[in-house]
């Protein structure tokens, strides 16, 4: 048996003021034929699980395409036409017996809303009733068109994310029972009218905790094949946008729907516990600074890189800077700040207008002071919890001490979920007093266990808490928060 294996992913944040095109993939995460398994296969991530899955299930993987860009704006037309057509190009060249796909569930192009129900109904043109089993993430939003085309759709049961292995293994392991005929798909799918924000959906925690341990028990069931709950992506203003719940079982289509009812009333008795509120900027700071617990960890949620955020808000450095804070560290994107302090040289003391650049939603630019103390390329390799041997690629990087504050600048925003982009520019977070982190959840697998302190702060940006403050246009009403149900 051979399957093929590939995707697309990307989470789109609809209100940021920059489109993702060819080259943010590229830089992010690419690979075709080949190069998918040479440079996947042990990493874990869906597509490692998916190769281990496939050799414990006897049958072999032919790669296609694999593009992956960072969290940012929506995709532009050329560039998903680009993606889809070498996609279903690999997929029309050679006889497979079906497809296995990583795909996110919340990307959204110039030329589709919903990304991945209309990547999922080309192939299915192109494969016919062969069986496609796919991945997404658990932000996903999920549509009926997706449930409609794929035969299984596999979500992340945690976030952070730290299953992403054992859901490729088990998307690999449903394929081969379904080339083995062993099962027969059946599946139910609602979606709830509940948009909720990043930082209410820790599965460690309430309200989450409880419905992802039920959905567990309902997978265990024999029948079920799989069972997955989507807690949306509220950053992206779409008709699909929103929390929602998906169950497969085999040739049980009551026993699916009765599930799925379960989970979405479960969900929609606890939809207060949704909203947040976070601390205003000035008592965050002083509270931090104030505290015995070392490192406070200051979460910048609405300038969240992995939410899609420019990663160059400047509200809190800002701030910090004004206190005078000492062993601190801020991260900021900034491709000119960098280029630069690189022109000054190690050792010099630079005067640089830092962050604030992408738009005017996460602060001005700033003026800041500091002596050039390191200059990196950028590259450092995951060895947390979180995509596990994954290389990482910042750009060139500056550490810039700034009298106690280390602002590292670099030429591409990262996600913080790791704690080696810190490590491999020789600061180490455990010796540090106070840590900005621009994310909502994932940063916790980078710092989670070393974080004594933890203070979410209601800085300005487009992921922010208040969904209320977000110019929705498309979302499907009435929904909550935004209304009142």
């Amino acid at each position: 048996m051979r399957v093929a294996i590939g995707g697309i992913w990307h989470e789109t944040n609809t209100f940021a003021n920059t489109r993702t095109t060819f080259d943010d993939f590229r830089a992010y995460q690419f690979a075709r034929g080949e190069w998918i398994i040479k440079r996947y296969r042990d990493v874990l991530n869906e597509i490692g699980g998916m190769y281990i899955g496939s050799r414990l299930n006897n049958f072999e993987l032919e790669p296609t395409l694999f593009a992956g860009a960072v969290p940012s704006g929506i995709v532009t037309r050329e560039t998903y036409e680009r993606l889809a057509d070498w996609l279903l190009d690999d997929l029309l060249k050679n006889d497979f017996d079906g497809v296995l796909l990583v795909l996110h569930g919340a990307m959204v192009a110039e030329n589709a809303q919903d990304v991945e129900g209309d990547l999922l109904r080309r192939v299915r043109d192109v494969v016919g009733r062969k069986p496609i089993v796919a991945t997404f993430d658990i932000h996903a939003n999920l549509s009926a068109e997706m449930c409609e085309d794929a035969d299984v759709l596999i979500g992340y049961n945690t976030y952070p994310h730290v299953d992403i292995y054992e859901r490729g293994t088990q998307a690999a392991h449903i394929m081969g029972k379904i080339l083995r005929g062993e099962i027969r798909r059946t599946v139910a799918f609602e979606q709830i009218p509940l948009l909720s924000v990043p930082q209410a959906q820790n599965t460690s925690q309430s309200p989450m905790r409880e419905i992802m341990a039920r959905r567990a028990e309902i997978e265990n069931d024999a029948r079920v094949i799989s069972a997955s709950v989507a807690v949306g992506y509220p950053y992206a203003d779409v008709e699909c946008a929103g929390m929602s719940v998906v169950v497969t079982t085999n040739d049980n289509s009551e026993l699916a729907r009765e599930y799925v009812r379960e989970l979405r009333e479960m969900i929609w008795a606890r939809r207060d516990f949704f909203q947040v509120t976070n601390v205003p900027v000035d008592e965050a700071v002083q509270r931090a600074l104030a505290s015995d617990e070392e490192p406070v960890i200051l979460v910048d949620v609405a300038d969240n890189i992995g939410g899609g955020s420019p990663g160059d808000g400047t509200i809190l450095l800002e701030n910090l800077l004004a206190v005078e804070a000492q062993d601190t560290v801020v991260t900021i994107a900034d491709a000119e700040s960098v280029a630069q302090a690189i022109d000054a040289g190690i050792d010099r003391v630079v005067e640089l207008r830092v962050g604030g650049k992408t738009d005017s939603m996460h602060g001005a630019p700033i003026q800041v002071r500091g002596r050039v103390r390191l200059i990196s390329s950028g590259e450092y390799v995951h060895k947390g919890s979180y995509m596990t041997r994954t290389m990482m690629r910042m750009g060139r990087t500056v550490v810039l001490d700034c009298d106690g504050l280390d602002l590292v600048l670099m030429e591409r925003k990262t996600m913080p979920f790791d704690a080696q982009q810190l490590r491999s520019l020789g600061i180490e977070p455990a010796d540090k007093k106070i840590i900005v982190v621009k994310s909502a959840i994932a940063w916790q697998a980078a710092y989670g266990d070393i974080a004594r302190e933890i203070i979410y702060v209601d800085t300005p940006g487009i992921c922010t808490a208040n969904l209320k403050t977000l110019p929705y246009k498309h979302v499907w009403r009435p929904i909550f928060p935004l209304d009142a149900l």
